[in-house]
């Protein structure tokens, strides 16, 4: 028996020896993989070789986007939500719970939904988009000469108000949100229920316009 005892001794150890050198070898992989994200996607939301953009020239730029695309963004709901969506971003995935914690505590009767696709989204993209999401979400593909996001994924959120005791705004028409869903590497915010309250007070009356533009993240640039 002691002998026996003397034999298992050792192989216990090397398999020990091997399990420890897996999980270092883990590890070591993991932090690289974290290293390449980062150096690949984190970066600032705004070009920093560019000045930032001022409230009422992006509410300018954001009406006649809509404008232009009357015949998608019905402003049938006091809010409307402009996604603004790249479907070759890889940062897509850490805005998403945002997106959907939007989609899960408002109805359509309270929120437009319009995602927005740059103009390099081939028709097979778009196609697979409509196939996957439900009606309520609709998609708008933008020209090459149109609004240019300063970054995806990004949002905003317009009221779709009929100048009753407007403060601002253009036509019926005020810039609430713009900017990102969060900051770092997991685009967080404070909680999870930050954009449904906003979309509650634009509802309630006015609000904004807040541009949420410093800081940087998981970004990709608007192709």
């Amino acid at each position: 028996m002691q002998t026996q005892h003397a034999k298992e001794a050792p192989l216990a150890k090397h398999k020990h020896l091997i399990l420890g050198l897996a999980v270092a070898l883990w590890l070591i992989g993991t932090a690289i993989g974290l290293w390449w994200f980062q150096s690949q996607n984190i970066r600032s939301f705004l070009d920093p070789n560019q000045p930032p953009p001022a409230a009422p020239e992006v509410e300018q730029q954001l009406h006649a986007l809509v404008a232009n695309h009357a015949d998608v963004v019905k402003r049938t709901a006091p809010v409307t939500l402009l996604h603004f969506w790249n479907p070759d971003c890889l940062c897509n995935q850490v805005s998403q719970r945002h997106f959907d914690g939007l989609l899960a505590k408002t109805s359509a009767e309270e929120l437009e939904i319009v995602v927005v696709a740059p103009a390099s989204a081939s028709a097979e993209t778009l196609e697979e988009f409509r196939r996957l999401n439900p009606p309520r979400i609709k998609l708008m593909q933008l020209e090459a000469d149109e609004f240019r996001p300063s970054s995806s994924p990004s949002m905003a959120l317009i009221s779709n108000r009929d100048g009753a005791g407007k403060q601002s705004g253009i036509d019926g028409y005020e810039l609430g949100y713009y900017g990102a869903y969060g900051f770092g590497a997991l685009c967080t915010v404070a909680s999870d229920d930050f954009f449904p309250n906003i979309v509650r007070k634009m509802t309630a009356g006015s609000y904004g316009p807040f541009l949420n533009v410093a800081g940087s993240g998981c970004f990709c640039e608007w192709p």
